[in-house]
């Protein structure tokens, strides 16, 4: 991580390994997660849709930069509202990269063993077959999209009759 310093992702600024402790020191955001503004019924009027979008681009332009302009290709595998990071002009910042993939510069996708992350962001294919690719983080920055765009988690419930998730309401509307 200590080699990816892009405007959209949050800093390393340092790290210390000891014994069985790993702590890595990162920039501090003062307007904390998206998460923080988006879910909240009294906060997420501060975010209307010019920072929206805003929010959405620097998202996008962070995983560009991960997928292919970095010295290697990094696959997140844990994309979500609150691993985007807000400095204190509310441009976005990915974080945690605790989860994330290592691909071969000429490698296409991965299978995993251990599947993890956080089931309403997984793409099928990760979550099945522990398949990663870029299309993994491509599926997650879309759940994203959909919660920035609609204001409500992905695991809200949208119809009391048929128990739909975000993604299920918006796959009504295709």
């Amino acid at each position: 991580m200590s080699k990816l310093q892009p405007t959209n992702l949050v800093k390393l600024l340092g790290f210390c390994i000891e014994i069985d402790e790993r702590i890595l020191v990162c920039e501090y955001m003062s307007n904390k997660s998206l998460d923080y503004y988006l879910f909240d019924s009294n906060r997420k009027n501060l975010l209307g849709w010019e920072k929206r979008l805003n929010i959405i681009e620097g998202s996008a332009q962070g995983l560009l930069y991960l997928h292919r302009y970095s010295r290697v290709k990094v696959i997140h595998c844990d994309l979500k509202a609150s691993n985007v990071l807000l400095d204190e002009d509310m441009n976005p910042k990915i974080s945690d990269f605790g989860m994330a993939r290592i691909l071969g510069l000429k490698v296409s996708q991965e299978k995993t063993k251990r599947v993890v992350g956080t089931y309403g962001y997984m793409a099928p294919e990760y979550a099945i077959n522990g398949i990663v690719s870029i299309k993994t983080d491509v599926f997650s920055f879309g759940i994203l999209l959909l919660e920035i765009l609609g204001g409500k988690k992905n695991n809200s419930s949208y119809d009391s009759d048929r128990q739909l998730s975000l993604t299920g309401y918006a796959l009504g509307f295709l």
